[in-house]
């Protein structure tokens, strides 16, 4: 079946804008499902259960959920900017057909992925103490929090930016694939996903009413997200497949890029490794197997890449054997220090003149 027979029936039809196209429908499912209030949301649920139950948790328990929020807040941080400037130039390039509607839901995308960050970021804030306060950070600058640059996810983020500006100066379908591979199946689709799987977890040990919530709006944003990524891939697979010169080489370079990322994908698990104890009971090993089950279901059963994913967690599970035997605190507290001198602040509090 096509991608305009799959689309839905809207009822209207425009000149320029073709209302029986699926992007055109990801685009309106956007405006009736993607314009939650985090503001509203705030007001409503308010954040007194979130911050009794944070003051009543133990220091180890508080890290799982800390690490946790800094990896989504600088990978929301990360992916809003990317949409906001290379995606959508993406959108706009000659190999794709249906340019329209598809820049059309490009702004439905960037708007989502910036309430995003404007969740988690206001979260922390007012739900945690002071240690989780980076706000001069920026990773556009090459600066992250310092448990994402102590682990791997940094690389995948910096990846995602390499990716996406290159495709967008280029407009190569294969550079086109490789960004969107990274953009909405690695990072979106799967990093995403488990991550909200863990947090569906700790809620078990440590109910967060208002973290909840706002994840269940945001894994609802993500899912249209992984549509439009996935769909994308098949129209530019098709037409690999088709025999047309300019895009031979777009599945192998989807592949390439699940296989350079995912071992710092594992680096995920590191919060729920040895180093802090697993305190909420979040389980790595069904970590990995969710990571493993989103890649089969992405790679293998949508895009038909007869990727082996059983090989691919092997990658995630070595990694998991290396990361758990680092001292956590330690690296962490590495990285702290190291941006402590960078914001021209010595660990005592005192002022000092950057030094780097």
């Amino acid at each position: 079946m096509s991608q305009q027979a799959e689309a839905a029936s809207v009822g209207h039809r425009g000149q320029r804008v073709d209302t029986s196209n699926l992007w055109y429908n990801l685009f309106q499912k956007g405006v009736e499902l993607g314009t939650w209030n985090v503001e509203s949301l705030f007001d409503e649920v308010g954040f007194e259960e979130d911050r009794e139950m944070w003051a009543s948790m133990d220091p180890d328990e508080r890290d799982q959920v800390r690490y946790l929020l800094s990896g989504f807040l600088d990978g929301e941080r990360e992916v809003a900017g990317d949409a906001a400037t290379n995606l959508s130039r993406i959108m706009g390039a000659p190999c794709l057909d249906h340019n329209e509607e598809k820049e059309m839901y490009m702004t439905m995308l960037t708007l989502t992925e910036h309430k995003h960050t404007q969740f988690i970021d206001i979260y922390m804030d007012e739900v945690m103490d002071d240690r989780d306060n980076f706000a001069e950070l920026d990773p556009r600058r090459g600066t992250r929090i310092p448990i994402v640059e102590a682990t791997g996810l940094g690389e995948v983020f910096e990846n995602q930016g390499l990716q996406t500006a290159k495709a967008a100066q280029t407009q190569d379908p294969v550079d086109i694939a490789k960004a969107a591979a990274v953009y909405h199946l690695n990072v979106e689709g799967i990093l995403a996903r488990v991550g909200g799987f863990a947090i569906n977890r700790m809620s078990d040990q440590a109910y967060l009413p208002l973290l909840n919530h706002g994840f269940k709006f945001i894994s609802t944003d993500e899912g249209r997200h992984i549509t439009h990524g996935v769909n994308l891939l098949k129209e530019l697979i098709e037409k690999e497949e088709q025999g047309k010169a300019e895009y031979q080489g777009v599945k192998q370079g989807i592949r390439d890029m699940l296989y350079h990322d995912v071992p710092y994908m594992a680096d995920f698990g590191y919060m729920f490794t040895d180093a802090v104890g697993d305190p909420l009971g979040v389980d790595i090993d069904d970590v990995l197997m969710r990571g493993g089950h989103l890649i089969d279901g992405m790679y293998n059963e949508s895009l038909g890449l007869d990727v082996d994913y059983l090989s691919v967690i092997n990658r995630v599970s070595d990694r998991y054997d290396e990361i758990k035997q680092w001292d956590l605190e330690e690296v962490v507290r590495e990285q702290e220090d190291h941006y402590n001198r960078r914001r021209g602040v010595v660990a005592d509090g005192g002022a000092e003149g950057v030094d780097e």
